[in-house]
């Protein structure tokens, strides 16, 4: 008998493929594949999903182990030494982790964008307050990211191609915004760009094609080549 997940699995199979997708627009790609990531459990080794203890977005964003908690402890720091009163988070993903840096920040306002309604839908459901709020967006679409101190991206850079990446990159220069913190990987030499939405590979944001050398502030999380680097965000006049 096919069940659900081997449903999803399978079409998480089909949809992950350079061939499939230069055949079918890529905003629908995007949006389906990453939907097919989260019903199959991927980033968990196709677990089934414990509606009681949510946790879809992967072993790097758990809450409670020694990543997480470095993650969490660097940032507070950084929030607070620089007095940064909103955040948009994107992709949110489950809010499994960055609940505990928002209970160190009770005055913070945070904002999750993530482009999987369902999980969307459960965050608001769950966690949404006057200071709390989650949307569901296609990052690679949005035009502006006005009015948030710090934009913290995480983990999604690696899953999408390099022109995309460039494209979140100049609508946040241009938004009225002071800080950016990604995802790095500042020991590598090349960012490959055959890739297929959903798949994944190392990125640096200081190297072509990006160029992101300005560093503010970076720290290391801990693991492998991981880091996370942030940027103040001067606007492109």
């Amino acid at each position: 008998m096919i069940t659900k997940l081997s449903i999803y699995y399978w079409l998480r199979k089909i949809f992950v493929s350079r061939f499939i997708q230069i055949l079918i627009n890529r905003n629908f790609i995007r949006k389906f594949t990453f939907f097919l990531i989260y019903k199959s459990n991927h980033w968990n080794k196709y677990k089934k999903i414990n509606e009681d203890n949510f946790l879809v977005s992967g072993p790097g964003s758990i809450p409670g182990n020694n990543q997480t908690n470095n993650v969490i402890n660097n940032l507070d720091i950084f929030i607070k030494k620089n007095n940064i009163k909103s955040i948009l988070d994107m992709p949110c993903g489950d809010f499994s982790w960055m609940q505990d840096l928002v209970k160190k920040n009770i005055d913070i306002n945070y904002t999750g964008y993530d482009i999987v309604k369902d999980i969307i839908e459960r965050n608001n459901k769950k966690y949404s307050s006057n200071k709390i709020n989650f949307f569901c967006r296609d990052i690679v679409n949005e035009k502006t990211f006005d009015n948030f101190d710090l934009i913290f991206i995480r983990d999604f850079f690696i899953h999408i191609d390099n022109e995309s990446i460039n494209r979140i990159l100049i609508n946040i220069k241009n938004s009225k915004v002071k800080f950016l913190a990604c995802s790095n990987n500042n020991n590598e030499s090349f960012n490959n760009d055959v890739i297929a939405i959903g798949a994944h590979r190392k990125i640096n944001l200081t190297i072509k094609p990006f160029y992101l050398a300005e560093i503010f502030h970076t720290f290391s999380e801990e693991i492998d080549d991981r880091f996370i680097t942030i940027y103040k965000i001067i606007p492109i006049t």
